[in-house]
Protein backbone atom coordinates (compact mmCIF):
# COMPACT_ATOMS: atom_id res chain seq x y z
CA UNK A 1 0.00 0.00 0.00
CA UNK A 2 1.23 3.49 -0.83
CA UNK A 3 1.44 6.09 1.90
CA UNK A 4 0.36 9.10 -0.20
CA UNK A 5 -1.78 9.32 -3.30
CA UNK A 6 -1.56 12.55 -5.27
CA UNK A 7 -4.53 13.29 -7.51
CA UNK A 8 -3.63 15.47 -10.52
CA UNK A 9 -6.74 16.75 -12.35
CA UNK A 10 -5.71 17.77 -15.87
CA UNK A 11 -7.51 19.40 -18.77
CA UNK A 12 -5.44 20.75 -21.69
CA UNK A 13 -2.36 21.08 -19.50
CA UNK A 14 0.36 20.02 -21.96
CA UNK A 15 2.41 23.12 -21.10
CA UNK A 16 2.40 22.36 -17.37
CA UNK A 17 1.89 18.64 -16.74
CA UNK A 18 5.56 17.65 -17.05
CA UNK A 19 6.70 20.21 -14.50
CA UNK A 20 3.89 19.13 -12.19
CA UNK A 21 4.75 15.42 -12.31
CA UNK A 22 8.50 15.93 -12.17
CA UNK A 23 8.18 18.10 -9.07
CA UNK A 24 7.00 14.97 -7.24
CA UNK A 25 9.40 12.58 -8.95
CA UNK A 26 12.35 14.50 -7.49
CA UNK A 27 11.82 12.88 -4.10
CA UNK A 28 14.01 9.92 -3.13
CA UNK A 29 10.96 8.35 -1.45
CA UNK A 30 9.02 7.41 -4.60
CA UNK A 31 8.16 3.94 -3.31
CA UNK A 32 5.70 5.54 -0.86
CA UNK A 33 3.99 7.76 -3.44
CA UNK A 34 1.58 7.33 -6.30
CA UNK A 35 0.59 10.04 -8.76
CA UNK A 36 -2.85 9.56 -10.32
CA UNK A 37 -3.26 11.86 -13.32
CA UNK A 38 -6.89 12.21 -14.36
CA UNK A 39 -7.08 13.41 -17.95
CA UNK A 40 -10.46 15.11 -18.21
CA UNK A 41 -11.01 14.73 -21.96
CA UNK A 42 -8.09 16.95 -22.95
CA UNK A 43 -7.82 17.91 -26.61
CA UNK A 44 -4.08 18.54 -26.53
CA UNK A 45 -1.09 16.29 -25.63
CA UNK A 46 -1.87 16.10 -21.90
CA UNK A 47 -2.81 12.42 -21.98
CA UNK A 48 0.15 11.42 -24.16
CA UNK A 49 2.64 13.19 -21.89
CA UNK A 50 1.10 11.67 -18.76
CA UNK A 51 1.21 8.17 -20.29
CA UNK A 52 4.88 8.65 -21.16
CA UNK A 53 5.58 9.19 -17.47
CA UNK A 54 3.40 6.22 -16.56
CA UNK A 55 5.45 4.04 -18.90
CA UNK A 56 8.73 5.24 -17.38
CA UNK A 57 7.57 5.21 -13.74
CA UNK A 58 5.01 2.43 -13.75
CA UNK A 59 5.08 1.92 -9.99
CA UNK A 60 4.45 5.61 -9.30
CA UNK A 61 2.43 7.22 -12.09
CA UNK A 62 -0.98 6.08 -13.28
CA UNK A 63 -3.31 7.76 -15.79
CA UNK A 64 -7.08 7.76 -15.88
CA UNK A 65 -8.52 8.93 -19.21
CA UNK A 66 -12.15 10.00 -19.09
CA UNK A 67 -14.62 12.22 -20.97
CA UNK A 68 -14.72 15.84 -19.92
CA UNK A 69 -16.77 16.36 -16.76
CA UNK A 70 -14.97 19.27 -15.11
CA UNK A 71 -13.01 19.37 -11.88
CA UNK A 72 -15.23 17.43 -9.52
CA UNK A 73 -15.52 14.49 -11.89
CA UNK A 74 -11.73 14.04 -11.90
CA UNK A 75 -11.64 13.82 -8.11
CA UNK A 76 -14.53 11.37 -8.04
CA UNK A 77 -12.87 9.15 -10.64
CA UNK A 78 -9.54 9.17 -8.82
CA UNK A 79 -10.93 8.45 -5.35
CA UNK A 80 -12.23 5.12 -6.62
CA UNK A 81 -8.72 4.12 -7.68
CA UNK A 82 -6.20 5.60 -5.24
CA UNK A 83 -4.18 3.19 -3.10
CA UNK A 84 -2.55 5.55 -0.62
CA UNK A 85 -3.37 5.80 3.07
CA UNK A 86 -3.50 9.57 2.58
CA UNK A 87 -4.65 11.62 -0.40
CA UNK A 88 -3.81 15.13 -1.58
CA UNK A 89 -4.76 17.09 -4.70
CA UNK A 90 -2.16 18.74 -6.93
CA UNK A 91 -3.57 20.76 -9.82
CA UNK A 92 -1.74 20.15 -13.08
CA UNK A 93 -0.62 23.76 -13.47
CA UNK A 94 0.83 23.78 -9.95
CA UNK A 95 3.69 21.82 -8.39
CA UNK A 96 5.17 20.48 -5.17
CA UNK A 97 8.47 21.50 -3.66
CA UNK A 98 10.23 18.26 -4.52
CA UNK A 99 12.82 18.81 -1.80
CA UNK A 100 10.05 18.68 0.84
CA UNK A 101 8.12 15.61 -0.34
CA UNK A 102 10.24 13.14 1.68
CA UNK A 103 9.83 15.36 4.75
CA UNK A 104 6.07 15.40 4.26
CA UNK A 105 5.98 11.62 3.92
CA UNK A 106 7.98 11.27 7.13
CA UNK A 107 5.44 13.51 8.85
CA UNK A 108 2.57 11.32 7.62
CA UNK A 109 4.32 8.24 9.01
CA UNK A 110 4.84 9.96 12.35
CA UNK A 111 1.20 11.09 12.54
CA UNK A 112 -0.26 7.95 10.96
CA UNK A 113 -3.96 7.65 11.73
CA UNK A 114 -4.67 11.38 11.98
CA UNK A 115 -7.64 12.36 9.82
CA UNK A 116 -6.33 15.62 8.38
CA UNK A 117 -2.92 17.24 7.91
CA UNK A 118 -2.64 20.99 7.33
CA UNK A 119 0.43 22.80 5.98
CA UNK A 120 1.34 26.26 4.71
CA UNK A 121 1.73 26.65 0.95
CA UNK A 122 3.50 29.02 -1.42
CA UNK A 123 1.80 31.30 -3.94
CA UNK A 124 3.82 31.92 -7.12
CA UNK A 125 3.15 35.07 -9.15
CA UNK A 126 5.71 35.47 -11.91
CA UNK A 127 9.10 35.56 -10.19
CA UNK A 128 7.64 36.45 -6.83
CA UNK A 129 6.56 33.99 -4.17
CA UNK A 130 4.66 34.32 -0.91
CA UNK A 131 4.20 31.83 1.88
CA UNK A 132 0.57 31.48 2.98
CA UNK A 133 -0.01 30.22 6.51
CA UNK A 134 -2.85 27.95 7.57
CA UNK A 135 -4.14 30.55 10.03
CA UNK A 136 -5.33 34.16 9.93
CA UNK A 137 -4.13 37.41 11.48
CA UNK A 138 -0.73 35.89 12.23
CA UNK A 139 -2.00 33.88 15.21
CA UNK A 140 -0.15 30.57 15.58
CA UNK A 141 -1.85 28.59 18.28
CA UNK A 142 -0.84 25.08 17.34
CA UNK A 143 2.38 23.18 17.71
CA UNK A 144 3.76 21.54 14.60
CA UNK A 145 3.84 17.77 14.81
CA UNK A 146 1.18 17.46 17.50
CA UNK A 147 -2.21 15.84 17.04
CA UNK A 148 -5.26 17.94 18.00
CA UNK A 149 -8.92 17.22 18.39
CA UNK A 150 -10.41 19.34 15.62
CA UNK A 151 -13.08 20.64 17.99
CA UNK A 152 -10.41 22.81 19.61
CA UNK A 153 -9.62 24.31 16.18
CA UNK A 154 -13.29 25.01 15.53
CA UNK A 155 -13.57 26.58 18.97
CA UNK A 156 -10.67 29.03 19.15
CA UNK A 157 -11.33 31.14 16.03
CA UNK A 158 -7.74 31.33 14.73
CA UNK A 159 -8.81 29.58 11.52
CA UNK A 160 -11.97 30.54 9.63
CA UNK A 161 -11.57 28.16 6.69
CA UNK A 162 -9.07 25.86 4.97
CA UNK A 163 -7.70 25.97 1.42
CA UNK A 164 -7.26 23.03 -0.90
CA UNK A 165 -3.53 23.65 -1.32
CA UNK A 166 -2.88 23.16 2.39
CA UNK A 167 -4.89 20.04 3.27
CA UNK A 168 -4.35 16.30 3.08
CA UNK A 169 -6.87 13.67 4.25
CA UNK A 170 -6.83 10.08 5.38
CA UNK A 171 -8.28 8.28 2.37
CA UNK A 172 -10.53 5.96 4.34
CA UNK A 173 -12.20 8.94 5.99
CA UNK A 174 -13.36 10.17 2.57
CA UNK A 175 -14.46 6.74 1.43
CA UNK A 176 -16.35 5.97 4.64
CA UNK A 177 -18.41 9.16 4.26
CA UNK A 178 -19.10 8.51 0.57
CA UNK A 179 -17.31 11.70 -0.40
CA UNK A 180 -18.29 13.02 -3.81
CA UNK A 181 -17.82 16.39 -5.52
CA UNK A 182 -20.28 18.14 -7.79
CA UNK A 183 -19.54 17.46 -11.46
CA UNK A 184 -19.87 19.67 -14.52
CA UNK A 185 -18.81 22.96 -12.91
CA UNK A 186 -15.67 24.63 -11.59
CA UNK A 187 -14.84 25.87 -8.06
CA UNK A 188 -15.71 22.55 -6.42
CA UNK A 189 -12.37 22.65 -4.58
CA UNK A 190 -14.53 24.44 -1.99
CA UNK A 191 -16.28 21.12 -1.40
CA UNK A 192 -12.90 19.44 -0.81
CA UNK A 193 -12.28 21.72 2.18
CA UNK A 194 -15.86 21.62 3.50
CA UNK A 195 -17.56 18.22 3.29
CA UNK A 196 -14.79 16.27 5.08
CA UNK A 197 -15.01 18.66 8.06
CA UNK A 198 -18.31 17.05 8.99
CA UNK A 199 -16.36 13.85 9.81
CA UNK A 200 -12.77 14.87 10.64
CA UNK A 201 -11.96 14.23 14.31
CA UNK A 202 -8.20 14.77 14.48
CA UNK A 203 -5.85 17.22 12.79
CA UNK A 204 -2.10 17.87 12.77
CA UNK A 205 -0.13 20.86 11.48
CA UNK A 206 3.21 20.56 9.67
CA UNK A 207 5.72 23.32 8.97
CA UNK A 208 6.22 21.99 5.45
CA UNK A 209 5.20 24.41 2.65
CA UNK A 210 4.85 21.60 0.13
CA UNK A 211 2.36 23.02 -2.38
CA UNK A 212 3.43 25.69 -4.89
CA UNK A 213 0.31 27.43 -6.18
CA UNK A 214 0.81 29.00 -9.61
CA UNK A 215 -1.20 32.21 -9.93
CA UNK A 216 0.51 33.30 -13.15
CA UNK A 217 -1.40 31.22 -15.69
CA UNK A 218 -3.75 33.32 -17.80
CA UNK A 219 -7.32 32.11 -17.82
CA UNK A 220 -7.20 30.09 -14.60
CA UNK A 221 -10.46 29.82 -12.67
CA UNK A 222 -9.27 32.09 -9.85
CA UNK A 223 -8.65 34.97 -12.26
CA UNK A 224 -11.09 37.75 -11.35
CA UNK A 225 -12.32 38.11 -14.95
CA UNK A 226 -12.88 34.38 -15.27
CA UNK A 227 -14.80 34.36 -12.00
CA UNK A 228 -17.10 37.10 -13.27
CA UNK A 229 -17.84 35.07 -16.39
CA UNK A 230 -18.44 32.02 -14.22
CA UNK A 231 -20.48 33.62 -11.45
CA UNK A 232 -23.32 31.13 -12.01
CA UNK A 233 -20.91 28.33 -11.13
CA UNK A 234 -19.89 30.16 -7.95
CA UNK A 235 -23.58 30.35 -7.07
CA UNK A 236 -24.06 26.64 -7.79
CA UNK A 237 -21.18 25.60 -5.53
CA UNK A 238 -22.39 27.91 -2.76
CA UNK A 239 -25.86 26.38 -2.98
CA UNK A 240 -24.34 22.88 -2.91
CA UNK A 241 -22.42 23.70 0.28
CA UNK A 242 -25.53 25.17 1.89
CA UNK A 243 -27.76 22.28 0.95
CA UNK A 244 -25.16 19.80 2.22
CA UNK A 245 -25.07 21.68 5.53
CA UNK A 246 -28.86 21.76 5.83
CA UNK A 247 -29.14 18.02 5.17
CA UNK A 248 -26.62 17.16 7.90
CA UNK A 249 -26.74 19.89 10.53
CA UNK A 250 -29.24 17.99 12.70
CA UNK A 251 -26.66 15.22 13.10
CA UNK A 252 -23.94 17.57 14.41
CA UNK A 253 -23.87 17.49 18.19
CA UNK A 254 -20.98 19.92 18.60
CA UNK A 255 -21.95 23.61 18.75
CA UNK A 256 -18.42 24.69 17.76
CA UNK A 257 -18.40 22.47 14.65
CA UNK A 258 -21.90 23.63 13.72
CA UNK A 259 -20.90 27.29 14.05
CA UNK A 260 -17.66 26.80 12.09
CA UNK A 261 -19.40 25.08 9.18
CA UNK A 262 -22.30 27.53 9.15
CA UNK A 263 -19.83 30.45 8.99
CA UNK A 264 -18.16 28.89 5.94
CA UNK A 265 -21.51 28.77 4.13
CA UNK A 266 -22.20 32.39 5.11
CA UNK A 267 -18.76 33.47 3.84
CA UNK A 268 -19.36 31.76 0.49
CA UNK A 269 -22.67 33.61 0.21
CA UNK A 270 -20.87 36.90 0.91
CA UNK A 271 -18.41 36.17 -1.89
CA UNK A 272 -21.28 35.66 -4.34
CA UNK A 273 -23.06 38.82 -3.22
CA UNK A 274 -19.84 40.85 -3.58
CA UNK A 275 -19.50 39.66 -7.18
CA UNK A 276 -22.98 40.90 -8.04
CA UNK A 277 -23.23 44.00 -5.86
CA UNK A 278 -19.68 45.37 -6.13
CA UNK A 279 -17.62 43.77 -8.88
CA UNK A 280 -20.12 43.28 -11.71
CA UNK A 281 -20.43 46.04 -14.32
CA UNK A 282 -23.80 47.73 -14.86
CA UNK A 283 -24.65 46.03 -18.17
CA UNK A 284 -23.89 42.53 -16.86
CA UNK A 285 -25.83 43.21 -13.67
CA UNK A 286 -28.86 44.41 -15.62
CA UNK A 287 -28.76 41.24 -17.71
CA UNK A 288 -28.17 38.96 -14.72
CA UNK A 289 -30.75 37.00 -12.74
CA UNK A 290 -29.61 38.52 -9.46
CA UNK A 291 -33.08 38.91 -7.97
CA UNK A 292 -33.65 35.18 -8.41
CA UNK A 293 -30.18 34.37 -7.00
CA UNK A 294 -30.83 36.67 -4.04
CA UNK A 295 -34.16 34.97 -3.33
CA UNK A 296 -32.57 31.50 -3.41
CA UNK A 297 -29.66 32.50 -1.20
CA UNK A 298 -31.94 34.26 1.27
CA UNK A 299 -34.06 31.13 1.57
CA UNK A 300 -30.96 28.96 1.94
CA UNK A 301 -29.56 31.28 4.64
CA UNK A 302 -32.80 30.85 6.55
CA UNK A 303 -32.62 27.07 6.22
CA UNK A 304 -29.00 27.15 7.46
CA UNK A 305 -30.17 29.29 10.41
CA UNK A 306 -27.81 32.09 9.47
CA UNK A 307 -29.43 34.73 11.65
CA UNK A 308 -28.07 37.87 10.02
CA UNK A 309 -26.22 37.98 6.72
CA UNK A 310 -24.42 41.25 6.05
CA UNK A 311 -22.01 41.75 3.15
CA UNK A 312 -19.37 44.32 4.10
CA UNK A 313 -16.90 45.54 1.49
CA UNK A 314 -14.25 43.76 3.57
CA UNK A 315 -13.59 42.86 7.20
CA UNK A 316 -12.33 46.36 8.01
CA UNK A 317 -14.57 48.50 5.80
CA UNK A 318 -18.06 47.66 7.06
CA UNK A 319 -20.22 49.33 4.39
CA UNK A 320 -23.00 46.75 3.95
CA UNK A 321 -23.59 46.04 0.25
CA UNK A 322 -26.49 43.68 0.84
CA UNK A 323 -28.14 46.00 3.34
CA UNK A 324 -28.35 48.76 0.74
CA UNK A 325 -29.88 46.38 -1.79
CA UNK A 326 -32.46 45.21 0.73
CA UNK A 327 -33.37 48.78 1.75
CA UNK A 328 -33.44 50.42 -1.67
CA UNK A 329 -33.67 47.62 -4.21
CA UNK A 330 -30.54 48.79 -6.03
CA UNK A 331 -26.77 48.73 -5.78
CA UNK A 332 -24.46 51.62 -5.05
CA UNK A 333 -23.96 53.78 -8.13
CA UNK A 334 -21.05 53.36 -10.52
CA UNK A 335 -18.83 56.03 -9.00
CA UNK A 336 -19.53 54.78 -5.47
CA UNK A 337 -18.74 51.19 -6.49
CA UNK A 338 -15.48 52.34 -8.07
CA UNK A 339 -14.54 54.15 -4.85
CA UNK A 340 -15.46 51.14 -2.70
CA UNK A 341 -13.35 48.84 -4.89
CA UNK A 342 -10.41 51.23 -4.61
CA UNK A 343 -10.70 51.31 -0.83
CA UNK A 344 -11.02 47.53 -0.74
CA UNK A 345 -7.87 47.07 -2.86
CA UNK A 346 -5.95 49.51 -0.65
CA UNK A 347 -7.00 47.73 2.54
CA UNK A 348 -6.11 44.33 1.09
CA UNK A 349 -2.66 45.68 0.24
CA UNK A 350 -2.19 47.11 3.74
CA UNK A 351 -3.37 43.84 5.28
CA UNK A 352 -0.91 41.83 3.16
CA UNK A 353 1.94 44.12 4.21
CA UNK A 354 1.12 43.76 7.90
CA UNK A 355 0.51 40.02 7.98
CA UNK A 356 2.73 38.79 5.16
Amino acid sequence: MKLLSIIVPAYNMEAYISHCIESVLRTPSLAAVEIVVVNDGSKDRTSRIAHEYADRFSDTVRVIDKPNGNYGSTINAALKEVRGEYVKILDADDSFDGSRVAEFLAFLRKMQGVDMVVTPFVEIIGRKSRRVEYNIYGRKLYEYGKQYNIESVFDDGAIRFFMMHGVCYRTELLRSMGYRQTEGISYTDQEWVFYPLFKVQTVAFADIPLYRYNLSREGQTMDAKVQMRSVAQLVAVTEALGQYFVSRMRYISSDSRLKFLRNIVADRMRIVYRKYLLAMDSKSFAESDFEMVDARLAQLAQQCKIEELSVPVNNLFKVDLLGRWQRRGRRYGGVARWFLRMVDDAMVWVYSMIFK
